[in-house]
């Protein structure tokens, strides 16, 4: 008998306390974090980030689908050493975008016509730095390919082609992000 009290007290007592509390749990608070009322909080500028830039190397691509192209170990080895070099030799091209990026956004901060200036300045500098690194990504991606036999090259072809298509919607809207708009890569 005692044991069936106290297990309709375990029981009954922590649903009394739920329900006196009108159901509301920690999740249900109101948090000024996640409020979007304030426009002056959200950040201005683009959100481009080097991560995004980096995400489009093709060797990056070609080494993570090594299966579906079902390369060999010798192969994935030769372009990881190919990826080795193109991110040093894009090592300072990833800081100027760093730099630029950040200059858009500060930039854009300020509603000033000299802020504006900077920040299309800054701007046309990002898509020169951008095109360089295409430039080199494309470069990497023909030396690439010229590794791989017809069937692999068929594949990697699509597959970069594809890469290219969304890394460019992803620039683009990364770079319209925050009232960052305008000149399109």
């Amino acid at each position: 008998m005692m044991r069936r009290f106290l297990l309709a007290t375990f029981i009954l007592v922590p649903s009394i306390a739920v329900a006196q509390r009108g159901g509301r749990t920690q999740a249900d608070k109101k948090t000024d974090l996640f409020d979007k009322k304030d426009d002056a909080a959200m950040p201005k500028g683009p959100t481009l980030r080097v991560r995004d830039v980096e995400d489009q190397s093709p060797l990056k691509l070609l080494i993570d689908k090594r299966k579906d192209l079902k390369l060999s170990d010798a192969q994935v080895a030769e372009l990881k050493s190919a990826e080795q070099k193109l991110k040093e030799k894009n090592e300072p091209l990833m800081k100027a975008v760093d730099s630029l990026v950040h200059d858009m956004r500060f930039a854009s901060a300020s509603p000033s016509d000299q802020a504006r200036e900077k920040a299309r300045n800054a701007r046309a500098g990002l898509m020169e730095t951008l095109q360089s690194v295409n430039a080199n990504y494309d470069a990497s991606a023909k030396e690439a390919l010229a590794t791989l036999d017809a069937e692999q090259q068929a594949k990697a072809n699509e597959m970069i082609e594809k890469q290219r298509r969304e890394g460019e919607k992803t620039i683009r809207e990364r770079m319209s992000s925050g009232g960052g708009g305008g000149d399109r890569p």
